[in-house]
């Protein structure tokens, strides 16, 4: 059985950024101990999270979901969750499964501080500043001959633009089926299309049966079968 240790320590001038130290492996075993320190931090009242992954070798798909299904209400408490010191295998999973769409990440954590306070350690250290020596004869200062102002006519209205820059994500189903599979993807953008399949069945969801080859065909008729196109669309719903 996988184990996992979870320690937190915290920075910022009033402590304001949680920094969530994992060590081990998140996997299904391992994931909720990881997700109750996050809902510990969100609790606090500490929306600006940084997951420090050095020591971690493997993460799952659930260990995935942990950090996707909390960034909607972090990011609408006006922080966000960001990852740190992964592993090159972490990384390339991290990359493939398109999770660089959501969720940002650095080398290390000065420059993941450095995100949330804008400030960074280099900035801190002001630099010596080199006295400026008067040149003894002053530049001779040309005068350039005055041009008449053009003259500006009227200015033409604009319309506002009929697209807005977060379509309607609803506009891609066209049956209450398509809906609630849509609604699904927005919270779980990581979810396989049989875990889709199974959440159809939760009452948030409607709380019926769609059989798979029902969904599928749904999801290719919305141009959502790729993994990809889904988490576009979620990523397009948290903007």
């Amino acid at each position: 059985m996988s184990d996992i240790q979870v320690d937190v320590t915290y920075r910022g001038n009033s402590n304001e950024i949680a920094i969530i130290s994992a060590h081990g492996f998140i996997d299904t075993t391992t994931a909720p101990d990881l997700e109750k320190k996050l809902e510990e931090q969100l609790a606090l009242n500490k929306y600006k999270i940084i997951v420090n992954l050095e020591n971690i070798d493997y993460v799952s798909s659930a260990g995935w979901g942990v950090f996707v299904s909390e960034i909607r209400e972090i990011r609408e408490n006006n922080g966000d969750l960001v990852l740190i010191n992964m592993s090159s295998d972490v990384y390339d999973v991290y990359e493939l499964m398109e999770f660089s769409s959501i969720l940002k990440s650095f080398d290390n954590v000065e420059d993941a501080i450095t995100s949330f306070t804008g400030i960074s350690k280099s900035a801190a250290t002001p630099k010596p500043v080199r006295p400026q020596i008067a040149s003894q004869k002053p530049a001779p200062v040309k005068t350039a001959a005055l041009k008449s102002e053009p003259k500006v006519g009227p200015v033409p209205e604009t319309r506002a633009s009929s697209t807005t820059p977060a379509a309607d994500i609803y506009s891609f189903a066209q049956t209450d089926l398509g809906r609630r599979i849509i609604n699904i993807i927005v919270d779980n953008p990581y979810f396989e299309v049989k875990e889709i399949i199974k959440a159809l069945k939760l009452p948030q969801y409607g709380g019926s049966r769609a059989g798979g080859g029902t969904v599928k065909r749904e999801l290719k008729k919305m141009a959502l079968f790729d993994r990809q196109k889904r988490f576009e669309l979620a990523l397009k719903k948290k903007k």
